[in-house]
C-alpha cells in the first residue's frame, strides 16, 4: 500500500517546526544568567596602578557616559550605572502591554573600586537587566551572565587605556 500524499508532504514541514523551536530555545536560554554561572561574579575587570580613587572614578564616569550611561556613586568603592536598553530587550522582559505602554528595562553596571594595596586598584563591574519600572520595590534586576560580558570588557578597557 502507498503512503498518502499528505503524509509525505506533512513531515518535512513537521521536521522544519521542531528544528526552529529547539533553535529558539537554544536562543531564548543564551540570555539567562545560569549559563555562565553565578550571575553576582563580576562579568569584567582591570586593574589599574598608580592612579588615586578619584582619577579612577572621574575617568570611568567619563566612559561610561560617553556611552550613553548615566551613573553616581553608590557608597564606598562603587558607582552604579544605568542607560535604557533595546526596545526589543525591553519587549523581551517586560512584555508586549508593558513595552506598548511606555515601560523600559534598564541595562545596570555596578562598578566597584577593590585597593590591592601597592598602589593598585581593580574595578570589577556587574551587570544588569532591570525591569519593574522606577520604583526600586517593583524592580527585578536580573544579573547577566559571563557570556555577555564583551560591552564590560570594552568600557573598562577603556577606562584603564585611559589611565596609563
Amino acid at each position: 500500500m502507498r503512503p498518502s500524499r499528505f503524509r509525505l508532504s506533512f513531515l518535512p514541514c513537521l521536521t522544519a517546526f521542531i528544528a526552529w523551536m529547539g533553535v529558539m530555545l537554544v536562543l531564548m536560554g543564551a540570555g539567562c544568567s545560569t549559563l555562565g554561572g553565578p550571575g553576582t561574579e563580576s562579568v569584567a575587570s582591570v586593574t589599574i596602578r598608580n592612579h588615586t580613587v578619584q582619577d579612577i572614578v572621574t575617568t570611568t564616569a567619563q566612559v561610561f557616559a560617553a556611552d550613553g550611561y548615566l551613573g553616581a556613586m553608590a557608597g564606598s568603592g562603587q558607582l552604579v550605572f544605568e542607560k535604557a536598553a533595546s526596545g526589543l530587550t525591553t519587549l523581551s522582559r517586560d512584555g508586549l502591554v508593558a513595552a506598548h505602554s511606555g515601560a523600559r528595562t534598564i541595562k545596570r553596571v555596578r562598578v566597584d573600586i577593590v585597593n590591592l594595596g601597592d598602589g593598585s586598584h581593580q574595578l570589577h563591574a556587574k551587570a544588569y537587566l532591570v525591569t519593574g519600572g522606577s520604583d526600586p520595590f517593583f524592580q527585578d534586576e536580573v544579573p547577566l551572565s559571563v557570556t555577555r560580558s564583551g560591552p564590560y570588557w570594552s568600557l573598562l578597557n577603556k577606562v584603564a587605556n585611559q589611565l596609563k
